[in-house]
């Protein structure tokens, strides 16, 4: 072999380690970033796990729809609130001050958390935002954070009113039973549709999310105005709803705080 020739084989050897090289540290590269995106694939989990957590605690706080938007970064920072059409649903229980006087405290506890999350259960399923919890008391609405139209909301919000009292007609006796109440549980029921402030009320320190106004104020009054195992609307609500023949003929109504009659219009239980 001459000196030409060993040259050549020098160069040839120096190409094939080079190469050797270059595949060895692009091998390198991609084992470095397969690492990366699994590590990154891991931590997103990890803050899925935390944000599934977040949210569930939240939950226990906030209505559902608020809490999503809130984990979402929609809005819902500072204080701030809109004008909006909403339906505004308050119950209560009939009696429940003489009831509670009568029941042991650890089983009047256990019956209203077991009264308020059956409430809840069915406020969710029909879509609706549950402001708060005031007692036996429970006020919803429909129509943010999230809404299907005014018709809609209202026929919503109407549904889940029935389905509460159908619940608990089918259930007395044994709620009854289970919670040793001293007479059969009872809710009455009213609706009001309108326009209302809805957002952040409160302070900087402490925000509330809520409705407020006269809709809300007359939605509570109905409620104190209606009979017992009832749903009393007024005839805002009366004129969204679809189902019309369900409801008795309109009665006029005076109501505390409010200076002019209401027309309301009540669908009452079958005995």
């Amino acid at each position: 072999m001459n000196e030409d020739e060993i040259k050549q084989l020098q160069r040839q050897v120096s190409k094939l380690q080079l190469e050797a090289k270059l595949r060895k540290s692009v091998a390198n590269e991609l084992e470095r970033q397969k690492n990366l995106v699994q590590q990154a694939k891991e931590e997103a989990e990890e803050q899925r796990a935390i944000l599934e957590v977040a949210s569930d605690r939240l939950s226990k706080y906030l209505s559902p729809q608020i809490c999503d938007q809130i984990l979402r970064g929609e809005s819902f920072s500072g204080i701030q609130n809109a004008r909006k059409y909403l339906t505004v649903f308050f119950s209560d229980i009939v009696n429940f001050t003489a009831i509670s006087e009568k029941m042991d405290p650890d089983e009047l506890g256990s019956f209203l958390n077991y009264y308020l999350t059956k409430m809840s259960e069915l406020a969710l399923h029909y879509g609706g935002t549950i402001d708060k919890f005031i007692g036996d008391s429970v006020m919803i609405f429909f129509g943010d954070p999230i809404s299907e139209g005014a018709q809609k909301d209202a026929n919503n919000c109407f549904n889940m009113a029935l389905a509460m009292q159908e619940f608990l007609a089918s259930n007395r006796i044994a709620i009854q039973q289970k919670y040793n109440l001293p007479e059969p549980l009872h809710i009455r029921v009213g609706i009001h549709s309108g326009n209302c402030n809805v957002g952040n009320f409160g302070s900087e320190q402490r925000l509330e999310y809520t409705a407020i106004g006269r809709v809300v104020n007359i939605a509570a009054r109905l409620e104190q105005a209606c009979g017992v195992d009832s749903i009393l609307c007024s005839q805002d609500t009366h004129e969204l709803i679809d189902n019309k023949e369900v409801f008795s003929e309109e009665t006029k109504i005076f109501a505390k705080g409010v200076t002019e009659e209401i027309s309301t219009y009540s669908w009452n239980a079958v005995s």
